[in-house]
């Protein structure tokens, strides 16, 4: 899409005035360095017709109609326009300022009175509003286009075979441009070459595999794609080519193309690869900047994948010289980690020279001192036999130690994890490292995750005579990191099949085909409705965890009585009993119970509907209630299908389905059982399950019983 706004405007004019509609024209065709197409609706029904067929940008809207008022055709547009490409501006000679705010909540994009509109009035409204639109389509364009990169490179680290990725990238080109033909061209050694990937519609001729020997383009093209440079026809003929290179664009039916060079690093300079190049057969067609940015952006992943197949194929074929270039890259990148590393060497050697100078040089060793001391940084001095000889006291802070408990200890037998000290003493006995990173056994017996910064500390002959070590604490960091690809690639995925079967339904219903079948173009809009449900159940999931995961919702702990909380709940889902011909059981006695009410009904109805949901018609769900020493716990058991052993314990977790394809269609979102431990372990609770597979399973959450 480029930065710069279309030639013209498609405004569509709904109103039963002929004089107004010409004074709009009139006013909005006066400003001469700005072009309009206009199109025009006396009625509701005949405006909702003209913005169905051709999709206006803006729409004015009069609110008074022959056949109904400007409100109801907001309602129509905003049913259809799942996603905004149009804007509404909604006009009056009313002036009631109750129907602009009801105008606007029902999507207009503003408000203007008749009986006070000027020129300039209108068209600075309409230029605020388009601009808004231009925003709004710019920012969905972007985002599309960042998840087909996103999708590509996944694709590509997922992958290793070279073939499936192009043939992905090419056939994810074509669908996001719009294009008749998305191919790429290997070059060989004469700058001959064939298509090794494509991606066509009909009614173009495909030409996979195709060989291509043209001395036109040898002798003047190839040297423009060496270059780096890109080549973007809008028109072959319109565009001053060669006869030769038009008469080779127009075996392949080419109207207008857009070629990027693939370029490889070859030692110092780069390789000619090859060509990603998408055609447009049926008509000219003017390339945009973020056409040429996404295609830019798309050969360096190419360039990636090219580069990884070969590595992986070079791994197969010499293992042994591919790990010599492996430790070569490794020291380079070493090297140019020390070399951006400067300040913080110089810091740790002069650390050093306080060590053996701290007899002379007083002050500076107290400088130092304070800096070791105070920084939030784990700092670990070792003598020459990797003795502890300092530890500042941010680190007995993380590690939970005490100063006397640590000094005079050897570092790698007591602090350091069991598995990890014969490789830790391997690794700087072979070579010493002034980056490495290892796990350290804190005072309770946790594992934390240190990178460190090493120095080695020296005398004045030069002997080494102990090191000093700089680390940061990246436990979290590397659990957040994993945990948010994980969430990232589970979201995407759980989001994905929802969208793409609303997308699919509303693509029918959109190409007219059901016109004539209102039984099918209903089961569509069902299909569609459903899964939008299902969406909207799983981002309120989502967004109900993080609040709870993150204590944003404090507990509002009172007594209550167990009998009205689990009677409350067997409320919540009468509905879905009743629809479901499953009765839920409970005769059992009252308890005192000092928790959150709310949070404890809200664990109980995602239990109850779960086993409901999973539990075939004409059966019992139970609910009991029994009191231990020191609990109230809590049992939901069903007569369902039951729960493999291997699930038992990751049930708990986020988006783990023990069928995934079942649980959507359900409408389970994957959240529910997550949500009720997160509640549970707030309570200082338990929950567990128990299961028998053909004969059901029992879910059960302990609440501390406050006597206790």
């Amino acid at each position: 899409m480029s930065n710069s706004l279309p030639a013209k405007i498609v405004i569509l004019i709904v109103d039963d005035s002929e004089v107004d509609r010409f004074t709009y024209i009139r006013y909005l065709q006066a400003e001469t360095n700005r072009h309009y197409d206009f199109l025009e609706a006396d009625t509701l029904a005949s405006g909702l017709e003209l913005w169905r067929s051709h999709r206006s940008d803006i729409i004015l809207i009069d609110y008074a109609l022959p056949d109904g008022d400007g409100l109801d055709l907001l309602t129509e547009i905003g049913a259809e326009n799942l996603v905004s490409q149009t804007k509404a501006i909604m006009l009056t000679g009313m002036g009631d300022e109750k129907l602009a705010v009801q105008a606007m909540k029902m999507g207009a994009a503003d408000y203007l009175n008749k009986s006070d509109l000027s020129a300039s009035a209108l068209r600075n409204r309409v230029w605020q509003v388009y601009d808004r639109l231009i925003l709004s389509r710019q920012l969905q364009r972007s985002q599309q286009q960042q998840i087909v990169i996103a999708e590509i490179a996944l694709r590509i680290r997922k992958y290793f075979k070279l073939d499936d990725i192009l043939d992905a990238i090419v056939d994810e080109i074509r669908i996001f441009l719009n294009a008749d033909r998305t191919a790429i061209y290997k070059f060989n050694p004469d700058l001959s070459g064939k298509i090794i990937a494509e991606a066509i519609v009909p009614p173009w001729l495909p030409c996979l595999n195709a060989q291509i020997i043209d001395t036109c383009f040898q002798e003047n093209l190839s040297i423009t794609y060496w270059d780096g440079r890109i080549s973007a026809i809008s028109d072959i003929y319109t565009a001053n080519l060669s006869k030769c290179y038009i008469q080779l664009l127009e075996q392949f039916q080419v109207r207008a193309n857009l070629v990027m060079p693939i370029l490889l690093p070859n030692s110092q300079t780069q390789f000619l690869w090859g060509l990603l190049i998408v055609h447009q057969c049926s008509a000219p067609r003017q390339w945009q900047e973020a056409d040429i940015t996404l295609m830019k952006q798309l050969s360096v992943q190419i360039a990636i994948a090219i580069q990884q197949a070969e590595l992986y194929q070079n791994l197969q074929l010499a293992n042994t010289s591919l790990e010599q270039e492996i430790e070569e890259r490794k020291q380079a990148e070493l090297a140019l980690q020390q070399a951006n590393a400067t300040l913080e060497i110089r810091i740790a050697e002069r650390t050093a020279e306080l060590y053996k100078r701290q007899f002379t040089l007083q002050e500076s060793n107290r400088r130092w001192q304070s800096l070791l001391d105070n920084v939030r940084l784990v700092v670990v001095g070792l003598d020459a036999e990797g003795i502890v000889e300092y530890v500042n006291p941010f680190f007995l802070e993380v590690a939970g130690y005490q100063l006397e408990e640590m000094i005079g200890k050897e570092w790698l037998s007591h602090f350091l994890p069991e598995i990890e000290q014969k490789a830790t003493a391997q690794a700087f006995s072979d070579n010493f490292h002034h980056y490495y990173q290892n796990s350290i056994v804190t005072k309770t017996g946790e594992e934390i995750v240190v990178a460190w910064n090493n120095t080695i500390l020296r005398n004045e002959s030069g002997k080494q005579i102990g090191s000093i070590s700089i680390g940061e604490d990246i436990t979290e960091k590397l659990k957040m990191e994993r945990i948010k690809n994980e969430f990232i690639s589970i979201v995407s995925h759980e989001l994905r099949t929802p969208l793409a079967s609303i997308r699919g339904a509303l693509g029918l219903l959109a190409s007219g085909v059901l016109l004539d079948k209102p039984e099918t173009a209903k089961q569509m809009l069902d299909i569609a409705t459903f899964d939008s449900e299902r969406l909207v159940r799983l981002v309120n999931d989502i967004l109900n965890l993080e609040r709870l995961e993150s204590n944003q919702n404090i507990l509002e702990r009172k007594w209550g009585d167990t009998s009205d909380l689990c009677q409350q709940a067997i409320r919540t889902i009468g509905a879905i009993t009743a629809e479901s011909q499953i009765q839920v059981i409970y005769n059992s006695p009252s308890y005192q119970i000092f928790a959150d009410g709310d949070r404890l009904v809200q664990t109980l109805v995602n239990l109850l509907s779960n086993a409901i949901k999973f539990s075939p018609p004409h059966r019992q769900v139970f609910l009991e209630v029994e009191e231990s020493t020191d609990a109230i716990i809590f049992h939901v058991r069903d007569q369902g299908c039951g729960i493999p052993v291997n699930h038992l314990e990751s049930i708990f977790e986020r988006f783990s389905q023990v069928d995934a394809s079942e649980s959507r269609q359900k409408g389970g979102t994957g959240l529910g059982l997550a949500i009720c431990r997160t509640i549970i372990q707030q309570h200082g609770g338990k929950i567990w399950v128990k299961s028998e597979l053909t004969k059901g399973s029992t879910f059960s959450f302990s609440i501390a019983n406050r006597f206790s």
